[in-house]
């Protein structure tokens, strides 16, 4: 049985740098640089900064 091909997206976890412990689930496409990008907040009520989570291998 042949291999199953790669998906051409991932999804990605996005997390507030104002260290409040939300985040947003993105798609992108795998051959892309992480994302970053400024969004709204709820929990300090403001926009700040999300950078793209690093993701726990095993």
């Amino acid at each position: 049985m042949a291999k199953k091909a790669k998906s051409r997206t991932i999804a990605v976890r996005i997390l507030s740098m104002a260290q409040t412990g939300f985040f947003m689930t993105f798609r992108r496409p795998r051959t892309h640089r992480p994302l970053s990008m400024l969004k709204y907040d709820p929990v300090v009520k403001k926009k700040v900064l999300f950078l793209e989570q690093k993701r726990g291998g095993k």
